[in-house]
């Protein structure tokens, strides 16, 4: 049986947030995604700046599995992004 593959958010030693695969053991890897906010917003943000970056991060895998389901891929044609 071949392990499950999670995925974590967690905050990192230089105060960046990011999401990361579970299974690549504990700092191997590239982040999957990282954000970072300044000092003044994360002062601002306090003990909800987790809750403000779990949803930023949700409304990005939401966005994407809507956009990979509506748009048909051609590796060919090449891609403009706004």
């Amino acid at each position: 049986m071949s392990a499950a593959n999670y995925l974590e958010v967690v905050q990192n030693e230089e105060g960046e947030v990011v999401l990361r695969r579970t299974d690549t053991g504990e700092g191997s890897g590239e982040p999957l995604v990282s954000l970072r906010f300044s000092p003044e917003v994360r002062a601002m943000l306090g003990t909800h700046l987790g809750e403000v970056a779990l949803a930023m991060m949700g409304a990005g895998m939401q966005a994407t599995q809507r956009l990979a389901a509506a748009l048909p891929v051609d590796e060919d044609e090449p891609r403009l992004l706004h």
